[in-house]
């Protein structure tokens, strides 16, 4: 009698597999949740910051591998999420102007956890970059991105290109390097696979970044930051408009690339370039404009 009591006492079947799929639910919801913060995090630098510089890697290593492409692609968006995560939890009254769905302002994580989530995001970046070979561009990442938003250098226009130029040749240089490529062993001859398409990059990262900077003028304001645009409100469109396109020719003549993707950039280049200075003067039109950017820095990388 005893016995049947203790085995009446034991978990029903149903309870245990009830019990199983509350906590499968739970870390599903837990884990869904995880996934749509680190993507609003980066939505806004899909376009601009991952596949761009994921592209360039890809084509400057010559290495079209699937599992070394994923490699460069995870390399890459790791360190646009300690950026992004960094950039997000500084000063979130920008957001409330330019970007109000992003995940801080909408609640869907504490600032302090953000913060916590920015800091580990370093040592995860370092980590990563040590064991795959790309210690040194993912240091100077992480060093540019203190400097850009916890040092505030990011406020002054001259320091933000700077920082800009270093950050998006360090993701270059990583990506490229990432999946242990030797850029050297596949076209030494090609002036795109030494030293030189980093420091044309940078320049050209120097010069023109401030096409970014358009479509965010109410919001930088509001903080206090030194753009080029609120500084020079309409000598600063017109030299944008003016460098794109050179910038496209002169990359169709320093890199290979055949006569359909050179026209390509250089048209590209043009559209990009007037989109600055022909038409409404909104938000949403310096937002395509900003992406028809980074459609032409995708296009230059491309080469025959």
């Amino acid at each position: 009698m005893l016995q049947l009591q203790q085995l009446s006492s034991l978990p029903r079947l149903a309870d245990v597999r009830n019990a199983l799929y509350d906590i499968g639910e739970e870390f599903a919801v837990a884990a869904y949740h995880a996934m749509h913060v680190v993507y609003l995090f980066t939505k806004s630098d899909i376009m601009t910051t991952l596949i761009p510089n994921t592209a360039f890697g890809i084509v400057a290593a010559g290495d079209f591998h699937p599992g070394r492409t994923l490699q460069r692609l995870t390399w890459v968006w790791v360190h646009c999420l300690q950026f992004c995560v960094s950039n997000q939890s500084i000063d979130v009254s920008e957001d409330k102007k330019n970007h109000p769905w992003r995940p801080i302002l909408c609640g869907l994580i504490s600032w302090p956890a953000a913060r916590y989530l920015r800091w580990m995001l370093l040592v995860l970046s370092l980590s990563l970059s040590t064991s795959w070979g790309v210690f040194t561009p993912s240091l100077t990442l992480s060093l540019a991105t203190i400097a850009y938003n916890e040092l505030g250098l990011s406020k002054k226009w001259f320091t933000r290109n700077a920082l800009n130029a270093i950050g998006y040749t360090s993701f270059c240089v990583g990506a490229t390097n990432a999946a242990h490529a030797n850029i050297h062993r596949h076209r030494s001859a090609d002036p795109t696979s030494s030293l030189s398409i980093h420091l044309v990059n940078a320049l050209i990262i120097m010069s023109t970044i401030q096409a970014q900077d358009f479509k965010d003028v109410e919001g930088d304001a509001a903080i206090g930051r030194e753009t080029l645009p609120i500084l020079y409100p309409g000598a600063s469109r017109v030299v944008t408009a003016a460098l794109i396109p050179m910038w496209s020719v002169l990359v169709t003549r320093l890199w290979t690339m055949d006569k359909v993707l050179s026209v390509s950039t250089v048209l590209v280049g043009c559209a990009a370039g007037l989109s600055f200075v022909v038409g409404p003067r909104t938000r949403a039109s310096d937002e395509r404009s900003y992406k028809l950017y980074n459609v032409r820095r995708s296009l230059s990388y491309i080469r025959s």
